[in-house]
Order: C-alpha cells, then sequence, then structure tokens
C-alpha cells in the first residue's frame, strides 16, 4: 500500500502517476512533475492501466485516500514520507540538514523549495545589533538568510540585556555586532555573519549597504535613519524602518518605486534635544521584540515576492492596549529632499556633516 521515492525509481515512468491531494493553493506553489491534483473530494477519473501514487505532505493524511481509491478499483499506493521526502531528494542547493533545518517553513506553499534556495541566496543588512536588531537577527538566522550582515559600534551593556536578547551576561563589554555574530552562527552553522564592529557614516554606508539586497533599519538615532533612508533611495535599496519607545512601536517599508521614503515622511533631522529618546523615557523589551520581528517578516517576504508588505503604510502597535492601526501615505512627498521632483541630496559625502553619528542603544 505504500511505496518509497526508491522503489518508484525503479519503475518506468510511463507505469504510474502522481496525485497530489494537499490544497489548491499548496498545489500552486510547488508540486512534484506532472502530478494531478485532487481534492479527496471530487470524483475524478485516473487511468487504469497505471499506478496511482497519491501524496500529502508528509505521507499521513493521504493513507485513507489511497483506500478509498483502492475501494473504487484503482492500483493506489501512498507516496512514503510524502511531499516533504519527494522535496528532500530532489532540491538542489539544499543539503538533507538544511531540508530538515527548514522543514517547517519549505512545506509552506508560499515557499518550498524554490522559496528556501531564495533565502539562502539573499544578503541582509541590519544596521544596529540591539532592540530591534536581536530579534530581526536570530529570526533571519532562523530562517537560513544566506548572508546576514550585522553593524554596531557600541558594546554589551548590563542594561541592554533587558531588551537585547541576541546578547548575554557572558558578551558585557564586548562590541555588539561581534557577539551578535556569535549568537548567529551558534544558533546556525550553515549561514555567513559578517560583522561591523563600527558606526555607519557618510563615508562608508555606500559600499556597505551596496553588497546587500534588503537593510533593516535598527538604529536608535534620527542621523543614521535618515543616512541609511539616503543611501538606498539613492541606490535603489529596499529596506525596513522601525522605532520604538514605551510600549509603541512602528514600522514601515520602502521599497524604490513610486511610494513615499522614511524622509518623505519625516522630512528632516530633528534638533538634537528636541526629541527624547529611549534611554530618556524608557523602553519595554517585549515591544522592541515584536517590532523587530515584524522588519525580518518583511525582509522575508520581500525576498519570496510573497504578501502584501508595509509600503506607503506604516504600521503602529500600542503595547498597552493591543490596540494597531495602519497610517497609510499613498504618495511620495513631491518636495522630498532625495526622492522628490526637484531632489537636492544626489551625493552622500557632500553632506557628510549632517549624518552625526551617536551609539546606538536601542
Amino acid at each position: 500500500m505504500e511505496l518509497t521515492l526508491q522503489q518508484i525509481s525503479a519503475m518506468p515512468e510511463d507505469s504510474y502517476i502522481y496525485v497530489d491531494v494537499r490544497s489548491e493553493i499548496a498545489y500552486q506553489h510547488g508540486h512534484i512533475a506532472n502530478a494531478v491534483h485532487w481534492n479527496g473530494v471530487d470524483k475524478i477519473t485516473f487511468p487504469e492501466n497505471k499506478r496511482i501514487i497519491v501524496y500529502c505532505t508528509y505521507g499521513e493524511n493521504s493513507i485513507p485516500l489511497v483506500g478509498k481509491l483502492k475501494k473504487s478499483g484503482y492500483d493506489a499506493y501512498n507516496l512514503s514520507g510524502g511531499y516533504r521526502e519527494w522535496l528532500v531528494h530532489n532540491s538542489e542547493e539544499l543539503s538533507d540538514e538544511e531540508i530538515n533545518r527548514y522543514d517547517r517553513q519549505i512545506i509552506l506553499p508560499q515557499v518550498g523549495s524554490d522559496g528556501q534556495r531564495k533565502l539562502k541566496n539573499a544578503k541582509v543588512l541590519i544596521i544596529g545589533a540591539g532592540g530591534l536588531g536581536s530579534p530581526a537577527a536570530l529570526y533571519l538566522a532562523g530562517a537560513g538568510i544566506g548572508t546576514i550582515g550585522i553593524m554596531d559600534a557600541d558594546t554589551v551593556s548590563i542594561s541592554n540585556l533587558q531588551r537585547q536578547i541576541i546578547h548575554n551576561t557572558e558578551n558585557v563589554n564586548q562590541n555588539k555586532a561581534e557577539s551578535a555574530k556569535l549568537a548567529l552562527q551558534k544558533l546556525n552553522n550553515k549561514i555567513t555573519v559578517n560583522a561591523y564592529s563600527y558606526f555607519l557614516t557618510a563615508e562608508n554606508a555606500e559600499e556597505i549597504i551596496n553588497k546587500y539586497d534588503f537593510i533593516i533599519d535598527a538604529a536608535d538615532n534620527f542621523e543614521t535613519k535618515f543616512l541609511i533612508n539616503d543611501v538606498c533611495v539613492l541606490q535603489k535599496k529596499p529596506f525596513c524602518y522601525a522605532g520604538v519607545m514605551r510600549f509603541e512601536g512602528q514600522v514601515m517599508t520602502y521599497v524604490p518605486g513610486k511610494y513615499p521614503c522614511y524622509r518623505c515622511i519625516f522630512e528632516e533631522i530633528p534638533e538634537s534635544g528636541t526629541v527624547t529618546n529611549c534611554s530618556q523615557a524608557g523602553i519595554i523589551g517585549a515591544v522592541a521584540g515584536i517590532i523587530g520581528s515584524i522588519q525580518a517578516l518583511e525582509a522575508i517576504k520581500y525576498i519570496l515576492g510573497i504578501g502584501e508588505l508595509l509600503i506607503g503604510k506604516m504600521f503602529i502597535i500600542d503595547g498597552l492596549s493591543m490596540e494597531t492601526r495602519i497610517a497609510r501615505f499613498a504618495v511620495k512627498n513631491k518636495n522630498c529632499k532625495v526622492c522628490g521632483e526637484k531632489p537636492l541630496i544626489k551625493n552622500i559625502k557632500d553632506n557628510a556633516e549632517k549624518y552625526a553619528v551617536n551609539v546606538c542603544k536601542l
């Protein structure tokens, strides 16, 4: 009643057909070549002169349907291990260990083996290894992003550990980027982690950002956030901005095109001291965890080309009331200095004095 892939490979190819009994969505996102989709309910006619090999995701839910086909007179068999087993044997670029590691997301129809290869080949830069960068980095490493860059010049302090969960007490006084690299390598030894133990500046930003496919803004100061935005806009790089304070958080994504950038909304770097920072106002670590995780999700969605990104809109959450809302920004600001109709910022280095760098403590 059950056949392994090894047994099937020894059979003539014209002697059997595969029948996929997963959902229609799962089938559309990936299936065994030439497999026929069947929902297990509708009446369908299969060739009577061929073996019918039925499969689901893990080879369990398909067993009753094999019995149903046998009762109808078909020479039906269950595929041992299901579609997941077929993926193990037919996934180029992915090892058996990688298939096992990423099993729970590979079986998602929106991911599959093709999507996992996209994640493996992707490069994501995280600027800031603090409250936002910690969960973002951990989830991206867990998901199998092939190359992760993490940048932070600050050192780990005891007061960071309340929210910066990538670090621990053994890393106190160590550079945050190096500390984060160690944690990511322990979590996933199949990826490459590049640590940049210095600040992002007008002098190095273009060279570093240019090496990556997606940028995560996990910095805590406006100067760095505007620098990230301006470089990404000029280089046509997608990035995800986020900010948190007290019990509140916000996040939005920029993708080159018709949608507004960070500067379209916030326009100018605030004067020093005019805006309270989290070291003065306080922050609940769990809120940073929520927002940083959303940043990781935005990066994954962008790389896979799935879902709806937070472009042209900002997700806002109040952790005390658990109320969320979406602020929409349908069009660019025509007066934006970097992406507007008459941009004034065309060369980052020419404006270097505007991008002062502060220690990231978020």
